[in-house]
């Protein structure tokens, strides 16, 4: 990283805290279940995952909105160091006057720390996106869920992000700082009637007009954990966005991006699981969330494009299982899968030298 509190351009790994892992019994809803597909370390295949760090790999897409050069170095505009704008709101506002909106989005409420800011805040969101999670290892890198072996689906919605900072920084990167990041989860058995594959050819046609937080093939089955992004992490007060910043990242056309973000759940068939409090505020504020996210991003075009996606990445997910949660099973469910790490591929984004490509 440049700082510890931002973010540095190399291509480093996308790694996210989300927890645990969800299995669907023939007789039950979504569960909270990981087991081991493969032995070592102790441990057998069918053994259930009770507990520890692990590792999540899951395949993102996004659109965000575009932003032009700001000019020198240190410019900025928006609600931060430099720029003009009172609060978070007014520097959204701001920077909506200078930029291109993603693709597809929606008119949403703007959310500060998990709380909606009313009517009055209804404009357009500057990310949102799918993701797939592929498979789940334990730290030392065993495979405690995969889609063929649980024969289920682990999917990932996020929108509804809104950017409120710009800082142009040197060499053509842009660091952009947001607020208002909806993660949720879906999962489903592959085994069920109405089961849906999970198709990012879609792009936004996936999306319909409403409701807000709805992608044909991403958001069917069981929404097992909700989850928004929060504020006194990432940024000191005075630095760049500050205290207000609840995710950020920057981007280079030539070097690509990445970002951080932390998440708070709020909800889902799961919740209790997930809602651990497990990181606090570094800057004495006393905040706390309880997933983390960091990723890498790649620009969405060449011969490997798919569909009219801004951005993509294929990152790995770092997080822990909360000790002494009970998992049933692996005999008695067909397996499901760890959460939120759609959070880190929701959360990621791109910018550009000339037109800053901001998505989650």
């Amino acid at each position: 990283m440049k700082k510890l509190n931002t973010i540095k351009h190399t291509g480093a790994v996308f790694a996210a805290a989300l927890i645990a892992s969800f299995g669907l019994s023939t007789s039950a809803k979504a569960q909270l279940v990981l087991s081991y597909e493969e032995s070592g370390g102790g441990h057998n295949i069918g053994d259930a995952f009770t507990g520890g760090g692990f590792r999540i790999n899951l395949q993102d897409f996004d659109m965000g909105s575009l932003y032009p050069s700001l000019g020198a170095t240190g410019s900025a505009r928006g609600f931060g160091a430099g720029g003009s704008a009172a609060n978070v709101q007014a520097g959204i506002n701001d920077l909506n006057t200078i930029s291109a909106p993603a693709t597809d989005a929606h008119n949403v409420q703007t959310t500060i720390n998990g709380v909606p800011q009313g009517a009055g805040s209804l404009n357009l969101e500057d990310s949102w996106g799918i993701a797939r999670i592929l498979t789940i290892t334990d730290t030392a890198g065993r495979v405690i869920w995969s889609e063929t072996g649980k024969n289920a689906q682990l999917t990932v919605f996020f929108y509804g992000e809104k950017d409120f900072y710009i800082n142009q920084l040197a060499n053509g990167f842009q660091q952009i700082d947001g607020v208002g990041l909806h993660v949720d989860l879906y999962l489903q058995s592959k085994a069920a009637p109405g089961y849906t594959p999970f198709n990012p050819d879609l792009g936004s046609a996936g999306r319909p007009a409403s409701p807000d937080d709805a992608y044909a093939t991403a958001t069917d089955g069981t929404k097992i954990l909700t989850t928004v992004s929060t504020p006194g992490f990432i940024h000191p007060a005075g630095t760049l966005g500050g205290l207000a910043t609840e995710f950020t990242s920057n981007f280079n056309q030539t070097s690509g991006g990445d970002g951080q973000a932390y998440l708070s759940v709020t909800g889902g068939t799961d919740a209790a699981r997930f809602n651990t409090n497990g990181f606090v505020s570094p800057f004495g504020t006393g905040a706390t969330a309880d997933l983390f996210a960091q990723f890498t991003t790649r620009v969405n075009s060449g011969p490997n494009a798919v569909a009219d996606w801004l951005v993509t990445s294929n990152d790995p997910v770092v997080g822990a299982v909360t000790p002494g949660t009970p998992v049933p099973e692996a005999s008695t469910t067909m397996a499901g899968v760890a959460g939120l790490l759609l959070v880190a591929g929701a959360i990621y984004r791109r910018r550009k030298t000339s037109l800053a490509i901001k998505t989650l």
